[in-house]
């Protein structure tokens, strides 16, 4: 799978938030092999992984549990370059969302946004690209605080979400998070993403330009490049985010592409020859451990949310594809 990478504008702010607390931004950038430039140029295309890195390397050698969320903080709209001219530029809150979760490749190849509204509640996932591709606890922070930032930017700074959630663990001290998102997060949860008041996605974006917001999304659709991720990637995000439902299978996934399954299959075979089956299996051996390391779940609560219909299924399962650390963990 090709390098997947992202804008160095997602380091903004980094290099003066490092050296507050001590570190040296350009040695810890080159232990990852970034280029100084990085720090500030805002426009270079950088490996994803390795920025991941860097944020938990900083977090870790200053002892700052909250270091991504430290570092939104200090973030503008403006940070997503044009992605962000379009976003501001959209009549609606839903709208404008709906923009960052089309377009969010061009910002970053390895962040996927996902929106299910459902009654009156709506759902904001962030996912990763492949199961390979977990983001780091800090990566994670900062965009879900970036995300709520960029909303407030629209809508009023009054505004808060219903619910944060992360899979990852609570950390000692919660009042940078409250800060920033308004409310105390949930941790060890099914996934990472922010739960919205469906009607505060009707608020309107004063201001809004449709017709400068059209020839923004020209301008990206011609100059980002690449497109959106490739195929296997969006089938392990719905893969991923259908899971825990306790109903994904490949009609479902392909449903919500708007496709057949036969054809959902055959493109998957153009794309690279790898088969639904294998997509769903290896996102169950990453939910599996991540459900395992939480400690937080029975063996029969993870067979449900994995999609086994019994437990002596999910045995049959994990005996052949999870180690005996796997289970050790628990």
């Amino acid at each position: 799978m090709a390098e997947l990478l992202t804008r160095s504008a997602s380091l903004t702010g980094y290099a003066e938030l490092a050296r507050s607390l001590g570190l040296d931004p350009h040695r810890l950038a080159r232990d990852q092999g970034l280029p100084a430039s990085c720090l500030t140029d805002p426009d270079l295309k950088v490996p994803a992984l390795a920025v991941s890195r860097l944020l938990e390397q900083a977090a870790r050698q200053s002892g700052v549990e909250d270091f991504g969320l430290r570092l939104a903080e200090t973030r503008r709209l403006s940070n997503l370059g044009v992605v962000a001219f379009v976003v501001r530029e959209q009549p609606t809150l839903r709208k404008a969302i709906d923009t960052l979760v089309s377009y969010t490749w061009a910002q970053n190849q390895a962040l996927s946004l996902r929106l299910d509204v459902e009654g009156d509640v709506a759902v904001l996932r962030e996912g990763s690209a492949g199961i390979n591709a977990r983001r780091s606890r800090q990566g994670l922070e900062l965009s879900l605080g970036v995300l709520v930032l960029t909303i407030r930017s629209l809508v009023g700074q009054a505004w808060r979400p219903r619910e944060v959630r992360f899979t990852h663990p609570r950390p000692g001290d919660l009042a940078t998070h409250r800060r920033v998102f308004g409310v105390a997060p949930l941790f060890d949860q099914d996934f990472d993403g922010l739960v919205i008041e469906t009607r505060d996605l009707e608020s309107s974006v004063a201001g809004a330009d449709p017709v400068a917001a059209r020839q923004a999304l020209r301008y990206i659709e011609q100059e980002a490049g690449g497109g959106p991720r490739d195929l296997a990637a969006t089938v392990r995000e719905l893969i991923f985010a259908l899971l825990p439902t306790g109903a994904c299978n490949v009609e479902r996934v392909a449903a919500h592409m708007g496709i057949s399954r036969r054809t959902l299959h055959r493109r998957l075979a153009e794309a690279g020859g790898v088969s639904f089956a294998e997509l769903l299996d290896e996102a169950r051996v990453g939910l599996a451990r991540r459900y395992l390391q939480a400690g937080a779940y029975s063996l029969t609560e993870i067979a449900e949310r994995l999609g086994y219909s019994s437990l002596s299924a999910f045995s049959r399962w994990r005996r052949h594809r999870l180690s005996a650390g796997d289970f050790a963990a628990k």
